[in-house]
């Protein structure tokens, strides 16, 4: 009897708590947080050369930031820079807007000048990631951000993937977390395959998670 009343009362404990999300969750519709400007700011961008590199580097061209693109591939990225710097063009020509959208506002957004770096590096490679930071420092300055997007799926079976493609799979998505040049500590986000089962990709599964504190 005892433990039926311990199961029922964390029953109950545990539809209140996915209430109490459901409600934080909906409030954040209603009262939205106000959003941090990054204009100007130095962000770096592992694998910008397509997917989703290539499309966090166009968002955060549209608000205005200093984009340095890294890519193993030098064609891709730079037809990723060419679009960011397409989006800077259209920003340049616009009539400057205040943060809260009203023309001449009291917080005026001027023109920003088209700043977008490519670097081939192999984030794989921690020779090559020293490498190319210190070229990020020397020539840019210092990094503000970091999204840390590259990442490989080998789309092996566990006991079918080839050690080679274990270590590199490894190599790019958990040992690059500590090698890129981060400004200050991060908490990197997890790769949605590390929490739910699909067929295939499992040989990379772990490394998303294992930077994950």
């Amino acid at each position: 009897m005892m433990n039926a009343m311990v199961i029922l009362a964390e029953f109950f404990v545990v539809i209140l708590k996915v209430l109490w999300a459901f409600v934080t969750a909906g409030s954040k519709w209603v009262v939205r947080p106000k959003e941090k400007s990054v204009a100007g700011q130095v962000c770096v961008i592992t694998g910008a050369g397509s997917g989703l590199g290539r499309l966090f580097a166009k968002e955060f061209a549209r608000r205005r930031a200093v984009l340095v693109l890294w890519d193993i591939n030098s064609k891709s990225n730079e037809e990723t820079a060419e679009l960011v710097r397409e989006i800077y063009r259209e920003l340049d020509s616009e009539t400057p807007m205040s943060k809260d959208g009203a023309v001449g506002g009291p917080e005026e957004v001027l023109p920003f000048q088209p700043q977008v770096y490519t670097y081939v590096c192999d984030v794989g490679k921690r020779e090559s990631v020293y490498s190319t930071a210190e070229k990020v420092r020397r020539e840019v300055g210092n990094v503000d951000m970091l999204i840390n997007n590259a990442g490989v799926v080998s789309g092996h079976h566990l006991l079918e993937c080839p050690d080679e493609l274990i270590e590199r799979t490894m190599l790019v998505n958990c040992h690059a977390h500590f090698w890129s040049p981060v400004p200050s500590p991060q908490s990197p986000v997890p790769c949605p395959l590390s929490l739910f089962p699909v067929p295939c990709p499992q040989s990379p599964v772990p490394s998303p998670l294992s930077p994950v504190p």
